[in-house]
């Protein structure tokens, strides 16, 4: 009878026997490990596609806001520079000064200008008044004296048409034998005596007259006084123009904070001089400050202005901002691009265009400064 063979499992005195199942364990374990990381990956794929799908993200994105710089109107010196990049500034606090002392003694000599030519007005107008005063008398009488020649040559006029036709009726008396020789000869006497005076009458009128016109001349230059007053009244407003723009030039030599904001940058120095037109800082209200996207033109047509973003910055990833879309561009930043967009050559190759997004914070926080880097996420669609 043969010997059954020992069972090797059992037998083996190196506990062989329970080597086999520790194996397999391990790569159960394994097997699930891989396959939780495997429903893992399924499912954060899942969410990045769910999420794609529901919201349009933008990675490129940048904190924009009105940085203004601010020029010199003038040419000069900087005599005050308060400020240095960084600092804080009040609505109307000093920001830098021009020196101005050539414009205050420009503005001294005009205002001496002024004052001679005022000076020169008022004497005109004396001298207007005293004129008036001493040719209105004198004019008045002459008319009156005029006006009195003329009636006594009026009145000699008939007194000597009635001298010659006493004249005649006496010549004609004196032919019929019915007057004598000697009431003829007091007829012709009575005549030439008449004409004589009516020719003095009239060379009284034209003395008369003569005076009047010698004081209306007198009169009439109280109009010469009046042009000179006109002309001298032009001069003191256009030096009283040269002062204002002198005052001008002045105020613009000291310039104040347009806002409450903060100093970005300066580009001079404290006793530098600057020409016209040159930039001296430049200055940002951090109240005024949103985000400037470029959105694909895929995209454009699932956004709409009011949607709510939630905005990412490099600078602080701890944090997110809430904005709310504003104005969507009208045309694509290829359009201002330096060379034109479509390539005239004929090769072409299709390349998806962006459309400028510009997107509101509604919570404003000094550390957001322009020209951070952003992400934008933009809910598209949203569960009620």
């Amino acid at each position: 009878m043969a010997k059954e063979k020992p069972d090797s499992a059992t037998e083996r005195p190196d506990g062989g026997a329970g080597h086999r199942p520790r194996v397999s364990a391990r790569v159960q374990r394994k097997s699930w490990l891989l396959l939780l990381m495997g429903l893992l990956l399924v499912a954060w794929m899942a969410h990045w596609a769910w999420f794609r799908w529901t919201h349009v993200y933008i990675d490129d994105a940048r904190i924009d806001g009105e940085v203004i710089t601010l020029s010199s109107r003038v040419s000069g010196w900087i005599t005050e520079l308060p400020i240095i990049q960084g600092d804080v500034v009040k609505q109307g606090d000093l920001l830098f000064k021009v020196d101005d002392r050539d414009s205050r003694l420009q503005r001294e000599v005009l205002v001496a200008r002024l004052n001679a030519i005022e000076d020169q007005m008022a004497v005109v107008g004396v001298r207007t008044g005293q004129v008036d005063q001493e040719t209105r008398g004198k004019f008045q009488s002459e008319t009156h004296r005029l006006k009195a020649a003329e009636a006594e040559a009026a009145a000699l006029e008939l007194q000597l048409k009635q001298a010659r036709e006493d004249y005649e009726r006496a010549r004609d008396l004196a032919e019929a034998k019915w007057l004598s020789p000697q009431a003829m000869e007091r007829a012709r006497t009575t005549w030439h005596q008449a004409e004589e005076n009516h020719r003095k009458a009239v060379a009284e009128v034209a003395a008369v007259r003569g005076t009047l016109a010698a004081a209306g001349g007198s009169r009439r230059e109280l109009q010469v006084m009046a042009s000179q007053r006109e002309v001298l009244a032009r001069q003191a407003d256009e030096i009283r123009a040269e002062i204002r723009r002198q005052e001008v030039d002045i105020n613009d030599r000291t310039v104040v904070s347009p806002d409450d904001g903060r100093v970005v940058m300066t580009f001079v120095n404290k006793g530098e001089h600057v020409a016209e037109g040159q930039r001296i800082l430049m200055f940002h209200n951090p109240d005024k400050i949103w985000v400037q996207a470029n959105v694909k033109e895929t995209d454009v047509a699932r956004l709409k202005p009011g949607m709510k973003a939630e905005i990412k910055v490099d600078a602080y990833p701890d944090r997110v901002f809430e904005g709310e879309i504003f104005r969507i561009g009208r045309a694509a930043t290829s359009k201002f691009a330096l060379l034109p967009d479509p390539n005239p050559s004929g090769n072409f190759t299709k390349i998806t265009q962006r459309l400028p997004l510009r997107i509101h914070l509604t919570q404003k926080d000094p550390v957001l400064r322009p020209g951070m880097m952003v992400e934008v996420h933009i809910a598209t669609r949203r569960d009620d």
